[in-house]
């Protein structure tokens, strides 16, 4: 079966399709598992597949004992019925609780909640996602979220396309089944990427949120510098010299270090050490730090290729400076100039408030 189908990264799938990679099991269970745009029933066959063909793989126990005494079949078994289970409970009607809905426009890039803010509650799942559908006039919604709460505090999430088809289901705040359907959530792969040092990539986003600022800029853009399954023979090909102390500026890292730290978060780490690391702005001042909040971590990144605006485009030369194809000197002037230029545009937006007589007498324009 080609796993690759389930990476969020275009990116990322096209490479490994290219250098015919073989998934563990580990690797192909975690990458179906956090594939944000395929059906639940596709995934669920895809599941299947797996437990065919590797029934009896014993899965490595992770922290809080997570796989412990599991092979790929019986947790994956396990795992399914229980997503069903709670699929059925969610639909199931006459419960003490309530629904509500948002969902993604296509249109205005962005989530909006049901009622327009007004907060409208309904008493089953049906009649929420009835509701939504209504909205759906124009073909404009990508997806929906309905939320089912219990009056107990419990909470389960389904997020579905408009036809209905299933995305999605979590279960939040439960007793009973929580921490087995967030097993996913205690594990670290080491899958290879084609990005390198001082490639600018940015998140995938297959959710929205308000990624775009008011001039243009895009969040969650990075220069990358290393990621957390860079090891010795990832640190050579992308530059780095074996130095007992870490030192960025000069691309200098501790090899064996690296590679004990991989050695550990395979035993060891979750989704959360599934990070990358690298130069980012925030709002026009640039920061280095390693990224974190973006689900499925470095798997949910790609290349960007689109024009950078506003202070982004200080991006573009100092990824050019990094990968060593733009000297200093014009890397810093550039920089200057786009901050003054921001800053100037920023300031021009106001003179929309005054009349061309004031804005005459201001000596901002000329008379006409």
């Amino acid at each position: 079966m080609d796993f690759t189908k389930f990476l969020n990264s275009k990116d990322i799938a096209t490479y490994l399709r290219r250098i015919r990679y073989e998934f563990t099991p580990e690797q192909a269970m975690y990458v179906v598992h956090a594939a944000a745009e395929i059906p639940l029933p596709e995934r669920h066959a895809a599941y299947e597949e797996l437990i065919e063909m590797y029934p009896h793989h014993a899965l490595r126990e992770r922290r809080q004992g997570v796989f412990k005494g599991q092979t790929v079949a019986s947790f994956l078994r396990t795992y399914m019925q229980k997503e069903n289970a709670l699929l059925a409970e969610f639909k199931r009607e006459g419960d003490d609780a309530i629904c509500t809905y948002d969902y993604f426009s296509n249109e205005d890039d962005a989530w909006y909640q049901d009622g327009y803010g007004h907060h409208p509650v309904y008493r089953n799942f049906s009649e929420a996602l009835g509701d939504a559908q209504a909205e759906n006039e124009d073909g404009n919604i990508a997806k929906i979220t309905v939320t089912k709460r219990y009056f107990s505090g419990r909470t389960i999430e389904a997020t579905l396309l408009p036809d209905g088809t299933y995305l999605k289901i979590d279960e939040i705040g439960g007793e009973r089944d929580e921490a087995f359907l967030h097993a996913f959530d205690w594990m670290w792969v080491k899958i290879p990427t084609p990005f390198k040092f001082g490639d600018i990539l940015a998140p995938v986003l297959t959710n929205k949120w308000d990624h775009r600022t008011t001039d243009g800029s895009i969040k969650g853009l990075v220069v990358l510098t290393g990621m957390s399954t860079w090891g010795s023979k990832e640190l050579k090909k992308n530059g780095f010299r074996n130095t007992k102390t870490p030192n960025y500026t000069l691309r200098g890292q501790n090899f064996a270090l690296c590679d004990h730290l991989i050695e550990k978060h395979e035993e060891y780490g979750d989704d959360s050490d599934m990070i990358l690391c690298g130069y980012f702005l925030d709002e026009a001042d640039l920061c280095y730090d390693h990224t974190l909040g973006i689900e499925q971590g470095y798997l949910n990144y790609e290349r960007f290729r689109g024009e950078l605006k506003g202070h982004d485009r200080m991006l573009r030369s100092l990824s050019n400076f990094l990968k060593g194809e733009l000297e200093l000197e014009l890397m810093l002037k550039a920089h200057r100039l786009i901050c003054a230029e921001e800053e100037c545009r920023a300031k021009k937006s106001f003179l929309d408030l005054y009349t061309d007589e004031g804005l005459t007498l201001a000596g901002m324009q000329s008379k006409k």
